[in-house]
């Protein structure tokens, strides 16, 4: 039986790169879309192994030009702007639906008009497209996102759903939780804790009461490639969580501990008076029973994972010494 030929969008990215790691090991050729700007550094180590091609998804024309050559077998649809815009909520929301939205249909129009098109499309959406909720969302819990961000995804899976039955192939939405990891950007709060806790810099922690569903970025990827191998074409929405939200200064003091940091720099101010405290988590029952996925990874361990490898990348980055 032939390797599977997988296409990964957004693939120099944090998860795009765990990913790509993951398909190689199965042995598939893999195929890189990133931004003709963007930077390779997480993919060091699988730049030989990989097949790139730099290219804008809003680029309509070279995407369809790249799609042809690459003939993918699988789509992963990982890129998305995942930071919120600053300033007025107006231009957040349009920049959302420009840099979400716009691509994925581009792509998914791209794909359909391929002679052989894909066997399945996984996006990697977000459980911020449910918005805060008392109690673990189910995927057909009414969604009511609270950012710019979950709106944007929101709407790039409703405008998928519009399209179901008129592609030639299923498009499944991981709604990922909140991952963390090896690798991550700074700009995301476990590794910026991670990275100031180890290097001696106080953190301030700015609402402590929040709660959030955390997931290791191995266990991420699992559930993505699961969703690929087993395809449940009727389940349009599939949660990639861990269905457990910890208080986020819980979880910073973890870190402060198994980093053997002083305590005193993790900083917490609470929260206004009025400002109630938000959660995101989901349920993850739907992909057990129909992927037989779990999160396999405590965020105990986690956490101590990816400590160690912060430790390691900056041991790693440190210029030798000679005597």
């Amino acid at each position: 039986m032939p390797a599977e030929v997988s296409l990964v969008t957004g693939a120099a990215g944090f998860i795009g790169a765990h990913l790509c790691k993951r398909l190689l090991a199965r042995g598939e050729k893999v195929h890189a879309l990133v931004r003709p700007s963007t930077r390779l550094d997480r993919l060091d180590g699988l730049l030989d192994a990989l097949t790139f091609h730099r290219v804008d998804l809003v680029d309509a024309a070279g995407l369809q030009a790249a799609l042809a050559a690459i003939a993918p077998t699988c789509v992963y649809h990982l890129a998305a702007q995942t930071r919120p815009e600053t300033g007025s909520p107006f231009i957040a929301l349009r920049r959302a639906a420009e840099a979400n939205l716009s691509a994925t249909l581009t792509l998914v129009e791209a794909l359909t008009a391929l002679a052989t098109p894909p066997r399945v499309m996984i996006r990697a959406a977000t459980i911020a497209e449910y918005g805060p909720a008392d109690m673990p969302c189910r995927e057909d819990a009414l969604a009511r996102p609270a950012t710019a961000y979950g709106a944007g995804m929101l709407a790039t899976t409703a405008a998928i759903g519009v399209l179901t039955g008129t592609m030639p192939f299923p498009v499944i939405n991981a709604r990922l939780a909140l991952c963390y990891g090896a690798g991550q950007s700074r700009a995301f709060l476990v590794a910026e804790a991670v990275d100031a806790l180890l290097a001696g810099r106080p953190i301030t922690l700015t609402r402590p009461e929040d709660r959030r569903d955390l997931i290791h970025v191995e266990d991420a990827v699992s559930g993505l490639v699961a969703l690929a191998d087993t395809v449940p074409a009727d389940c349009p929405i599939v949660n990639i969580a861990s269905g457990i939200a910890p208080r986020m200064d819980d979880v910073m003091a973890r870190i402060c501990d198994l980093a053997g940091a002083d305590p005193r720099l993790l900083r917490v101010t609470p929260a206004a008076p009025g400002n109630k405290p938000s959660v995101l988590h989901a349920s993850p029952e739907l992909a057990r029973r129909r992927l037989g996925w779990h999160a396999a990874i405590t965020l105990e361990d986690g956490l101590r994972h990816t400590i160690a490898a912060h430790r390691a990348a900056h041991e790693a980055s440190l210029p030798e010494v000679v005597s």
